[in-house]
């Protein structure tokens, strides 16, 4: 997903991406989007008012139509795709202006009652449903657009309100606009799938890379998810933080290559990415309470 492999997927800021740090809407003429997979701590909202416009996010590619929004939650990873005449606006905000006291994180957000936080609903299903609109929807919707860059560009006293109340009818507007689907998914728990993807993805990366030097940060950017999105799915699923898991991985590979192979230690320590030995044969033997050479001559003979 990231065009460079070697490029860390980075985290905006309101600060960043925005001229204000509560809320804050521009055009296609402001600043170029970001042509990379990236994530932001805010929400982000893109109407499209062109054809050809493509967005990356979750790892699945998108194609959209004019006449259509694209929702973001905070810390999905994703990237979009503009043709180089196209017209849209970026509607950018941070949690607590969508809702004040809103604190969830994105792992809780997914779990949300859409009764409790309707709000949420199409940041929680983009990329399982295509926001489009007809012509006469998408008038409605570029009326909202028009009348927040009003209230933005004079801000005085009660204008946060009214540009809340403005965010809060867009958003309620294709919520119902789109409301059985919405609910349709909900009662799917379509969550769970994704979530079960999501670990598959990591569980793969894992055991493919054993070997090798193994982070959080790089595990995450290969499920196109964040770092903390991660650690929540691992212990919520599997008991165990990340550096557990990791360590057990590469203890039941070497449990493995002990009884099934003749390579010798320090072999099988780099193979589960141990650079050192005696500090692999440690950590072996606090886990199973026998060093990897006791272990090997107790259990089956070497192939």
């Amino acid at each position: 997903m990231n065009d460079d492999p070697n490029q860390a997927i980075k985290t905006y800021r309101m600060l960043d991406r925005s001229d204000r740090l509560d809320f804050d809407i521009r055009d296609q003429t402001v600043r170029p989007a970001i042509a990379v997979a990236h994530r932001h701590e805010f929400f982000q909202m893109q109407v499209n008012a062109s054809v050809g416009h493509a967005h990356m996010i979750g790892g699945q590619r998108r194609e959209h139509a004019s006449r259509s929004i694209i929702f973001v939650m905070p810390y999905r990873v994703h990237c979009a795709y503009n043709p180089p005449d196209a017209r849209y606006h970026i509607i950018n905000f941070a949690p607590q202006f969508l809702r004040p006291g809103l604190d969830l994180s994105p792992f809780d957000m997914e779990e949300a009652s859409m009764s409790d936080y309707p709000e949420l609903a199409p940041f929680l299903y983009e990329g399982h449903i295509d926001f489009d609109f007809d012509e006469a929807e998408f008038a409605y919707v570029q009326g909202v657009i028009r009348h927040m860059m009003t209230l933005n560009q004079r801000r005085g006293l009660g204008t946060l309100e009214r540009l809340r109340g403005a965010l809060l009818e867009l958003v309620g507007f294709v919520t119902e606009t789109y409301q059985q689907e919405l609910a349709d998914l909900a009662g799917q728990r379509v969550f769970l799938q994704r979530r079960s993807d999501t670990l598959k993805r990591v569980i793969k990366h894992i055991d493919e890379n054993l070997a090798n030097m193994l982070s959080i940060y790089t595990i995450a950017e290969a499920a196109h998810v964040s770092p903390n999105y991660l650690s929540q799915l691992l212990k919520k699923h599997t008991g165990l933080a990340f550096v557990e898991w990791v360590t057990a991985k590469r203890m039941e590979r070497a449990l493995h290559l002990l009884v099934h192979t003749d390579d010798r230690i320090s072999e099988i320590a780099n193979a589960v990415g141990f650079s050192d030995e005696a500090y692999f044969t440690r950590r072996f033997s606090q886990r199973f309470h026998l060093s990897p050479t006791k272990y090997r001559r107790q259990h089956c003979q070497v192939v």
